[in-house]
């Protein structure tokens, strides 16, 4: 039990690292730049899979050591089977892209320079771009009171070119001057501050029980 302790007593402080590091990232790119940016979902994925993987085994390290798992109360069970079934979710609801400080006018413009830059005619809709030359459909959505938006393909074999939609969208908030909005960038910087505090007071924490062991 002390070496499995040990092995958490690190992997949680590491967790709480990345969990920073990806929101500070991306809030002060945000601020720093001065330029909206899309990311793909992929890797807030992973970083979810990092996180709440630890969290699901860690009941299973640390029950007690004459009961059996078959004994486990349910507060044991449910916390597990929460973040399972919350990967699951995730896994079917983070695809696509995210757009970070944006509006809606600098989406829509961003979006239509990269049609026109790709050659891609299209029927606009109110949440869906159908691209009628491939029968492919952009699921789009913002919010722009919080800067944020996403961008999707609702065809799984058009991912590659929505790929490429993306990378111009890119280039054309990078050489441009659009409208942007930092709030949700801005709230990245505050939660990656108070995640280091909270990493940081996770070391603590573990320190203070291995002494004890």
């Amino acid at each position: 039990m002390d070496i499995d302790f040990r092995i958490f007593s690190i992997m949680f402080p590491i967790m709480f690292g990345f969990l920073a590091a990806f929101f500070l990232i991306i809030g002060l790119r945000g601020i720093l730049t001065g330029k909206p940016f899309l990311l793909s979902n992929k890797w807030l994925l992973v970083l979810m899979f990092a996180t709440f993987i630890p969290v699901i085994l860690f009941p299973f390290y640390f029950a007690l050591p004459d009961m059996d798992l078959t004994e486990m109360d349910l507060m044991e069970w449910l916390n597990p089977a929460l973040f399972t079934v919350i990967l699951v979710m995730m896994c079917f609801a983070l695809k696509g892209y995210v757009a970070y400080g944006v509006t809606d006018t600098s989406f829509r413009e961003a979006l239509l320079a990269a049609l026109e830059k790709l050659q891609l005619p299209y029927e606009e809709t109110l949440s869906t771009m159908r691209l009628t030359s491939i029968d492919a459909d952009l699921q789009v959505s913002v919010q722009s009171w919080l800067g944020s938006g996403m961008i999707k393909v609702k065809q799984r074999e058009h991912r590659s070119l929505l790929t490429e939609i993306v990378a111009e969208m890119n280039r054309y908030f990078s050489g441009s001057s659009t409208p942007i909005k930092l709030t949700t960038c801005i709230f990245y910087v505050v939660m990656g501050g108070l995640t280091v505090i909270g990493g940081i007071g996770m070391v603590f924490f573990f320190q203070k029980i291995l002494m004890k062991i």
